[in-house]
């Protein structure tokens, strides 16, 4: 650990830096999360604060999460909790599935949970002021399983900008957040069959520090050590399908059904909430890291992975809004499967065969233009209560490069990319900030039959 420690601290600090010497303050806080399901009890009933001011009744906040709904979907504006979506990019190095669900590997989980890396409501334990327990425990009614997390945070300094904490776990989790809302996932799951995560079992701890500034800035640090497990198919029940029409869930490698892993992980965001930095154009970017080449991890599983995430909203005229999300990744040494780079259906390529495309070197780009009503609300470009219009094109470029199993380089391999190699889907659809459906064509690969999808996230 000492000489991985060497490695790591030296990157922290590079990470850190801009944090340190960045500290705009403004009265609003985006980092605020204050959802109907996670208020006080005193909020319900309409009583007032210590200063006398009054505060949302119960029917005012249930309105305002519902307005937020329109605009975010289900699972992106961290309404019914924060999950991946709307906490540190770091989050889902840990379990990352939401206390209710419904999957092919769990079936029906019922659970309760206390989230984690959360900036707000904070409370006093044992009379030590800015500090609270979270975690979980559920139980999955196919997997016949006990699941839990175990936490303790701490928020530090007058103006709470550092957090620290730690987490002992035994849960299910998955590496395909960001492709499809894991609330979306459950909807689907259980009413059609159609579950398109792929899971695995995770069982260990972590330690992390967390570090913000007012408004733009969010960096992180994490250390994870984990025993990560192959999970089967454990019920075919859905409402309206006939038998099982699941995909089987594959194993974490092909090679091994058990593998344990110690993880450093680092991340840098500006502007991780996407607040306006103008009337009609916002952009937010995170790079990260996560280094599993030590001693520490198995002698087979030894790896770094390097990923990175632009995204760019511009309202160009009054109710069009483009926005684009590009992505790129590469990893070095030699990473289990389900650490890998996959392209290919929902979240990505919309067009192409779902994750039909692997590799420890990858490109991605989403880009979509919107054309709806416009909003006289502040801030909100498009009156997502009405239908819009989608219009969208996404390419994606992913490659397996045996130089770099071997190398330490991560952009190595990307002397192999071009742009005639791309990938190209596009298509078309129609919905509300809430709901949508969607065409996708291929544009190259394969026919040129389209993918049909329902989605109640935006794709990003």
């Amino acid at each position: 650990m000492s000489s991985m420690a060497l490695k790591i601290f030296p990157l922290l600090f590079i990470f850190l830096l801009p944090v340190a010497l960045y500290g705009q303050q403004t009265d609003d806080d985006p980092f605020k999360r204050d959802p109907i399901f996670t208020r006080p009890l005193d909020d319900f009933f309409g009583v007032g604060n210590e200063e006398g001011e009054e505060v949302e009744t119960e029917v005012e906040s249930a309105e305002k999460a519902l307005k937020r709904l329109n605009v975010t979907g289900i699972d992106l504006g961290g309404n019914l909790e924060a999950g991946p979506y709307y906490s540190n990019a770091l989050y889902s190095q840990y379990p990352n599935l939401p206390m209710i669900h419904f999957n092919r590997v769990n079936g029906l989980f019922l659970g309760v949970k206390k989230e984690r890396m959360q900036w707000h409501r904070y409370g006093n334990l044992f009379n030590i002021p800015q500090i609270q327990p979270h975690g979980f425990i559920g139980y999955g009614t196919a997997s016949k399983e006990w699941e839990y997390a175990v936490g303790l945070e701490k928020l530090i300094g007058e103006r709470k900008r550092l957090m620290i904490g730690g987490e002992f776990h035994r849960a299910t989790s998955t590496e395909d957040h960001y492709r499809v809302g894991l609330t979306e996932t459950s909807i689907t799951s259980f009413l059609a069959s159609y579950d398109f995560l792929d899971y695995h079992q995770m069982e260990g701890y972590g330690l992390y520090a967390v570090y913000r500034t007012q408004r733009w800035i969010e960096a992180a640090f994490s250390f994870n050590r984990d025993t990560f497990s192959s999970l089967s198919q454990s019920t075919s029940y859905s409402l309206f399908g006939r038998g099982s029409v699941y995909r089987p869930n594959p194993p974490i490698d092909q090679f091994s059904d058990e593998i344990d892993l110690d993880r450093y992980g680092i991340s840098l965001s500006f502007n991780p909430r996407n607040v306006l930095l103008n009337d009609r154009f916002t952009v937010s970017t995170t790079i990260g890291a996560e280094l599993a080449d030590n001693s520490g991890s198995d002698e087979e599983y030894r790896y770094n992975k390097y990923w990175t995430t632009l995204k760019l909203f511009y309202n160009f005229e009054p109710g069009s809004v483009l926005r684009w999300r590009l992505n790129a990744g590469g990893i070095t040494g030699n990473a289990p499967d389900f650490k890998d780079f996959y392209l290919g259906g929902i979240g990505t390529l919309r067009g192409s065969p779902y994750k039909f495309f692997q590799g420890n070197q990858m490109v991605s780009s989403n880009l979509e233009v919107q054309f709806g009503r416009p909003s006289s609300r502040a801030g909100e470009w498009i009156r997502d209560y009405n239908l819009h219009i989608l219009l969208f094109l996404d390419s994606g470029w992913t490659r397996q490069i045996p130089d770099m199993v071997n190398g330490s380089n991560p952009f190595s391999g990307f002397s192999e990319f071009s742009f005639a190699g791309l990938q190209h889907d596009a298509g078309a659809g129609i919905g509300t900030g809430a709901f949508r459906v969607e065409l996708a064509w291929p544009l190259k690969e394969f026919d040129r039959q389209p993918a049909f999808w329902i989605r109640f996230n935006p794709t990003f």
